[in-house]
């Protein structure tokens, strides 16, 4: 009998730790897939978080779209009386703009833009012009005629004037 009970004890004893290694194995194949599905999501989707971020600055960004010209002809040529004596300004000029869509506009309000340029440039004063601050000035007066010109008709703006040719005698 009191083989039986010893039997019995190493018989329940072995089963105890049979079970427990089958329950340690079964809860070390539940970390692992758990890790494994774990380290796919962060590699699918945490890993890009420096990446989406980058590509978010990025798009928050503002594209800059690079600048056009369009060439304003003939030359505008502008008489002064100064001192009794004629002088002259002729004035060649190029625009620029982000927008090529303003260029169309400028070329079909054209004739009022050289009658508003004509009527702003005779306004000036020649010895004024003559100085380097009298073209900067030249070249303001003109962007802010163009562009009320463009703004009346509900048009764009340009950005710029540059000079190409700029003759006083």
């Amino acid at each position: 009998m009191a083989e039986e009970t010893n039997t019995k004890e190493a018989q329940e004893s072995g089963n105890n730790s049979k079970k427990k290694v089958i329950i340690i194995i079964v809860l070390v194949a539940v970390l692992a897939v758990g890790l494994s599905v774990g380290v796919t999501l962060f590699l699918l989707t945490g890993g890009d978080d420096k990446a989406s971020a980058y590509d978010e600055a990025v798009a928050e960004e503002e594209v800059i779209v690079p600048a056009s010209y369009f060439a304003v002809n003939p030359a505008f040529l502008v008489t002064f009386n100064v001192e009794g004596r004629q002088r002259y300004m002729q004035v060649s000029f190029s625009v620029s703009s982000r927008d090529a869509n303003v260029f169309t506009s400028m070329e079909y309000h054209m004739p009022l833009i050289r009658s508003k340029l004509l009527s702003a440039y005779g306004g000036m004063d020649f010895d004024v012009i003559k100085t380097e601050a009298g073209k900067i000035e030249v070249q303001l007066k003109t962007v802010e005629v163009i562009n009320s010109v463009l703004a009346s008709e509900g048009e764009g703006q340009i950005e710029n004037v540059y000079f190409t040719n700029f003759v006083l005698q």
